[in-house]
């Protein structure tokens, strides 16, 4: 084979040679070509990334010209072009779905593709070799070059290595099964062919290259046994590769509800932009044959703090003009346009957004993947394994001594085997893109088998001390005296990792997957992991006062909706069987936002001590009640109340420290209805959102903004002001190119409302072809 490799993106003349002439085409360094010119297309997107795809092929003389030219011309075999079979080998691998005029293979899978030769093929004269290769400076030692020797008819192809077979040949057509290696890189590949020909009187073959303009794209494949991606559920498989909207958990582990998501993708400017990513990554063209070593290089480069990523990340109650704020978002694919477009990191996200970028790159490239929400996540930012809180002699919280625990933080898992640990860690792997803490000096987070967490093996890779803390840290509570000194009061070991949730398989349930990080409070198995964190890492046991500890106080809520009252009913249980307990309940509400940090301009809404008489065996209760005007202009889109509670026993000196979160609801008002439920491909429907604005507050600045996949660019309708009662409405005519039932999401968008979103399916069939425009 010869060791020159065609320039990427050259075009050349498709002739053979005729009479006594030879053509050889000079290629120029930048891919130009001085023979003729020929059509190709262009994608809308993209001035550097989406560069034209040729829509034919070219061939490369590269023997020498000898003095019979004609006979010459007669014995050579040339492919003139090649047949990638689309629709068959997109419907086998199942990637039909992709917006893509490429082909789009899952690896270690047979494949096929026809060769189109200037003449008749004789097995006896001809013969036909075949290399792949990817990335700039392709090696068979790194993978990335990658020759295709024939297998034996009788032999089964092996997804191992790379191999073809001849199939049939009819005439000129030569139809060819493929496979390539299930441990190859993913990424875009070139086809080379050399063609070889019955020599002369010396036995030299006469030999001629063709080089495809036309480029394949090969993904992980969760259906294939020996990729390490391999996913067993076919249900499983469709949900967490094949889906392209969900959706993800937010609020409180007292009261939380899911956003829709759209992931899409499938649309054009993802694989684009994940290849983009893959480039620019700390990570060989090799190495991208290793989802260990892949989604580890895609969760930094999903947040733009050390290398231009995807995201930038804002947590403020205000965000710039010409930004979007994270709450607006509604899906990945319109983040992963702009990012593509204009080359720098979209503004802004927080870490529901960050996830849904990452499902929807690991997808799009073959990796079962899904958003997972923790409540009540700790942030342990000194490896300690515990969330530090403090309060003074008075009981105030002081809370900028505080480590943080998030009402909710969204992170990923990601389903691969990890080659690289010892048995038992395979399976799902948590990964986090949102910037918290650095890791390795670089802002990313995992992948860290949840085996690991669960178990407490802190000291496996990657980062699994830092997940453990986020569900499984014990909160420790200091009282802090005036002179500065602190001591241990009160740990509460049930603090943190609550009602740990992903969306469930083939529904829009909620799934709780809380046992898969952790073992049940109270048992053997949690007991041996606090003893194994413990010995490993530099958690400390704490020693508190030994009391009698017979009071509980149970906190009972119900929702509350913006312009209601409040109501906190604490329910203060005294266990003693002899005597009766005098009990100070003391409670502290402020506003904070859902990473747990409280609003420095408008932070206090109340404080409020009482002191019960709880006799033996006996139960009390104190509401804690807020009126409306206490916190309605204090609270933000996105707010939540927090309440810091101390309670202390007289007679015995117990303490018992709690936070808790709760949300102000407000009534969402947005409704999206289409014209058509069953809508033809290409195909105009008229959408109409209407949003009800019940509050006593003017929205200015509001728009709505709707996203779907199969529709071909997210839409902002914009709404100007919203008066207090009355109800705004828009209508916005769409088309649709994606096959099936597809839900289209619209958001109303205003920074004093949060999260109000509607969706509705439409189902889009197969359009009359005469209505299509090639």
């Amino acid at each position: 084979m010869s060791e020159e490799l065609p320039a990427a993106n050259a075009t050349a003349n498709t002739t053979a040679p005729t009479n006594n002439s030879q053509e050889v085409i000079d290629i120029d360094s930048d891919g130009s070509s001085d023979g003729d010119s020929q059509e190709f297309y262009t994608f809308e997107m993209g001035p550097n990334y989406h560069k034209p795809i040729k829509s034919n092929f070219f061939t490369r003389v590269k023997n020498t010209v000898l003095d019979d030219a004609d006979s010459v011309a007669e014995k050579k075999i040339w492919v003139q072009k090649v047949d990638w079979l689309l629709e068959e080998n997109k419907t086998a691998h199942q990637t039909g779905e992709y917006d893509n005029r490429r082909l789009i293979l899952r690896r270690g899978q047979e494949f096929k593709l026809k060769l189109i030769l200037d003449k008749a093929f004789d097995s006896k004269k001809h013969w036909i070799n075949i290399t792949f290769y990817t990335g700039d400076r392709p090696a068979i030692g790194k993978g990335t070059l990658c020759p295709v020797p024939v297998v034996p008819e009788k032999k089964k192809l092996d997804n191992k290595e790379w191999g073809y077979q001849i199939i049939s040949v009819e005439e000129k057509v030569l139809t060819l099964r493929l496979m390539s290696s299930v441990s190859c890189p993913v990424g875009y590949y070139k086809l080379l062919i050399e063609s070889y020909s019955e020599g002369d009187e010396i036995g030299e073959p006469y030999v001629t290259s063709t080089a495809c303009t036309e480029e394949v794209f090969l993904l992980f494949n969760a259906w294939c046994k020996e990729d390490p991606v391999y996913l067993e559920d076919e249900k499983q498989r469709k949900e967490y590769v094949l889906n392209d909207t969900g959706l993800i958990w937010v609020g409180t582990h007292r009261d939380f509800e899911p956003i829709p998501w759209n992931f899409g993708q499938y649309e054009i400017c993802v694989l684009e932009c994940a290849i983009y990513l893959l480039s620019h990554a700390n990570l060989s063209v090799a190495a991208r044959s290793d989802p260990v070593k892949l989604t580890r290089a895609l969760s930094a480069l999903i947040n733009s703090q050390d290398d231009n990523g995807v995201l930038w990340g804002r947590w403020t109650e205000t965000f710039p003009a010409n930004s979007t704020d994270p709450t607006e978002w509604v899906g990945s694919v319109e983040i992963l346009r702009q990012y593509l477009l204009n080359e720098e990191p979209v503004r802004f996200g927080q870490c529901w957004v960050f996830s849904g970028v990452f499902t929807t790159l690991m997808r799009c490239l073959g990796i079962p993947s899904r958003s997972v929400t923790n409540f009540e996540s700790g942030h342990d930012t000194d490896c300690s394994f515990s969330i530090d809180c403090h309060y003074d002699a008075e009981g105030n919280p002081v809370d900028d001594l505080d480590d943080s625990v998030w009402n909710f933080h969204v992170w990923n898992e990601a389903w691969f085997r990890r080659g690289d640990l010892p048995p038992g860690y395979d399976g799902w792997q948590a990964v986090d893109a949102t910037p918290q803490e650095a890791s390795e000096n670089i802002m990313r987070c995992g992948p860290c088998p949840v085996a690991a967490i669960k178990n407490g093996d802190i000291y496996l890779p990657y980062d699994t001390g830092f997940m453990f803390a986020e569900v499984n840290g014990d909160k420790i509570w200091w009282k802090v005296e005036k002179n500065g000194d602190m001591s241990v009061s009160y740990i509460d070991r049930n603090a943190v990792g609550k009602c740990i949730s992903t969306k469930a398989v083939g529904s829009n349930d909620r799934e709780d997957v809380t046992i898969n990080y952790k073992h049940p409070e109270g048992s053997k198995e949690e007991a041996n992991v606090v003893t194994k964190v413990s010995q490993f890492g530099s958690r400390k046991e704490y020693n508190v006062k030994n009391v009698n500890r017979d009071v509980s106080v149970e906190i009972k809520q119900e929702k509350t909706f913006m312009g209601e009252e409040i109501v906190i009913p604490l329910e203060v249980h005294n266990k003693n069987t002899r005597s009766g307990r005098t009990i100070t309940v003391s409670a502290h509400l402020k506003c904070c936002a859902y990473t747990g940090r409280t609003d420095n301009k408008h932070p206090h809404i109340k404080s409020e001590t009482s002191v019960l008489e709880v006799s033996k065996k006996e139960s009390d209760t104190v509401e804690i009640r807020v009126p409306p005007s206490d916190y309605m202009k204090k609270i933000k889109a996105g707010s939540v109340v927090k309440m810091y509670l101390q309670v202390r026993v007289q007679e015995t000196k117990q303490v018992i420290a709690m936070q808790e979160s709760f949300t102000i609801k407000k009534p969402t008002g947005i409704q999206i209805v289409c014209d058509k439920v069953n809508v033809k491909q290409y195909e105009d429907f008229t959408v109409t959102c209407t949003y009800t604005n019940t509050s006593q507050t003017k929205l200015t600045r509001s728009y709505f903004y709707l996203e779907g996949p199969g529709i071909r660019r997210s839409k902002k309708l914009y709404c100007g002001t919203v008066q207090p009662d009355s109800s705004i409405e828009r209508k916005l005519t769409l088309s649709a190119y994606r096959i099936g039932e597809r839900p289209l999401i619209a958001k109303f968008c205003n920074s004093k409302v949060p999260n109000a979103t509607d969706s509705v399916m439409i189902t889009v069939e197969h359009a009359d072809t005469s209505t299509i425009i090639d």
